[in-house]
């Protein structure tokens, strides 16, 4: 590079810079590495699971037979047993009409012993997956 010779109207800094060498030797810092863990020793996301009320289980299978077999997270059982009341209820209540509620002595029975089955597999099922959490039972 040439000699430096200051002049009355600059300061001289932009003769001591070279662009071309500051394009060529410029490079973008690395990027971090992350610590090498073995893969036993890796680190996995958590997931949280909920914890899930058997009291809720029952409540449900009150209010809709299956609905708190699903919420038990017995899907299967639980849709069958809502597919199941969404039939026979319309057959029952037209049974119902005509024997003048004869067959309700039928129909009810039975939809009270699917009530308790599904209550009871529900709540079974919540604490079930309570315990499998580490939870105690409430």
């Amino acid at each position: 590079m040439g000699e430096y010779r200051p002049r009355p109207d600059d300061t001289g800094a932009w003769q001591d810079r070279d662009p071309e060498r500051e394009r060529r030797e410029w490079r973008p810092a690395p990027a971090p590495v992350p610590p090498y863990r073995p893969p036993h020793q890796q680190v996995r996301p958590v997931v949280p699971v909920p914890a899930k009320t058997p009291g809720l289980a029952v409540l449900f299978s009150f209010l809709w037979l299956g609905a708190g077999n699903c919420y038990a997270g017995q899907v299967g059982l639980g849709v069958t047993l809502v597919v199941a009341q969404v039939v026979c209820a319309p057959i029952a209540a037209f049974l119902a009409a005509i024997t003048f509620g004869l067959s309700l002595v039928v129909t009810v029975p039975i939809w009270i012993a699917a009530f308790a089955v599904s209550a009871a597999t529900g709540y079974s099922r919540c604490r079930e997956h309570n315990r499998s959490l580490g939870l105690r039972d409430r």
